[in-house]
């Protein structure tokens, strides 16, 4: 449920003309930018591991950059 939250949200910062290349550019963009930095404030912070923040901040990067390709082909 909180994938496809994220996924519409993701939606609307992508408009409606894109392909799925562009997509995916955009989803390893915000994967990274977005998600695995705010992560990497925080793990800081928290003095978490960076095996764990590469782990958490990767699983979100592929997430997005999938999210963003599928939406891009259609």
């Amino acid at each position: 449920m909180l994938a496809l939250i994220a996924s519409a949200s993701f939606a609307v910062f992508l408009g409606p003309n894109l392909d799925a290349a562009t997509g995916a550019l955009y989803g390893v963009t915000a994967g990274l930018s977005w998600v695995s930095a705010s992560f990497g404030i925080n793990y800081l912070f928290e003095r978490k591991s960076l095996q764990l923040f590469l782990i958490n901040g990767g699983y979100h990067t592929l997430q997005f950059t999938l999210i963003g390709a599928i939406l891009g082909a259609f």
